[in-house]
């Protein structure tokens, strides 16, 4: 990393993490403080989410949007599989799900959301206007859920667009995009490094992934060895992605849990000590 010129901004790579996200509105702050361009954005799941919020608003007004929709009415707590919150204690099932999610379907318990509803609370994000409306030039990462490639949202609803990457499976129903049904994009590419390559360089990810669950007594069980196995191959799917980049910023959220969104603040202080080490070492 050392080495890396700024003097012409950067792009940035968001990857998603569900409320591990938070952590690029803080990555971004600081950027802000110290007079770095961003000259564009791709970005996946809460990566997209957060991006396009930044984008629209800077990171001080972003976050309190944020607080302002824990607050709404529209957040409800995440159970784990026996029906009880667990808000990243203890051995839920759900810590070993590797899908990555949005803020949005993080923060909403009970079943899948309907298409409805994802636009609702995505909604009360960002409002109806158009991708290539935004200030900077901004991809958003989804997954064509028949074919399983890659999709990149450049022009059209900006609302629909965070939607479809969104939309993570089990959770919510894909978006029908151009008569393709999309979802998650962190099915295919948690980190969309290839993505922000096409916009310019150099390119700087901020990967904000769950850790693999650690190998512990009852780990030979069916549904945890399954969980662990995928999980394994997520991280080195992860690992290829990032190689790409010219840099890597791994904020310290990798223990949070992706449903926690009390966990607001430390994420996003995790994202602005991950920046000031980050702007330190170049």
């Amino acid at each position: 990393m050392r080495g890396l010129d700024l003097s012409r901004g950067a792009v940035l790579a968001l990857g998603g993490g569900g409320v591990r996200g938070l952590a690029h509105l803080g990555f971004l702050a600081e950027l802000e403080t110290a007079g770095v361009d961003v000259r564009a954005i791709a970005g996946t799941s809460s990566g997209a989410l957060m991006g396009a919020l930044w984008l629209l608003n800077g990171a001080a007004p972003a976050i309190q949007k944020v607080r302002a929709f824990i607050v709404s009415g529209l957040v409800e707590d995440v159970p784990d599989l026996q029906g009880t919150a667990n808000h990243g204690k203890g051995p839920s099932l759900w810590r070993h799900l590797r899908h990555v999610g949005t803020l949005v379907r993080a923060v909403v318990a009970g079943p899948a959301l309907s298409r409805e509803q994802l636009l609702e609370r995505v909604g009360f994000f960002l409002p109806e206007i158009s991708i290539e409306a935004l200030p900077r030039p901004f991809v958003v990462v989804a997954t064509d859920s028949v074919t399983g490639e890659e999709v990149r949202l450049t022009r059209g609803s900006l609302r629909l667009a965070v939607a479809a990457s969104s939309a993570m499976p089990g959770l919510a129903p894909p978006i029908t995009w151009a008569g393709r049904p999309i979802q998650d994009g962190g099915a295919v590419a948690e980190i969309p490094v290839r993505a922000a390559r096409d916009l310019g360089s150099p390119v700087v990810a901020v990967e904000v992934s769950e850790a693999t669950p650690a190998l512990a007594r009852g780990g030979e069980r069916v549904p945890t060895a399954l969980f662990r196995a995928a999980a394994m191959g997520w991280a080195e799917l992860r690992r290829r992605m990032l190689a790409e980049a010219d840099s890597v910023v791994a904020p310290v959220v990798n223990h949070l849990h992706w449903a926690d969104y009390r966990a607001l603040d430390e994420a996003v202080d995790a994202g602005r000590a991950a920046a000031r080490r980050f702007l330190a070492d170049l």
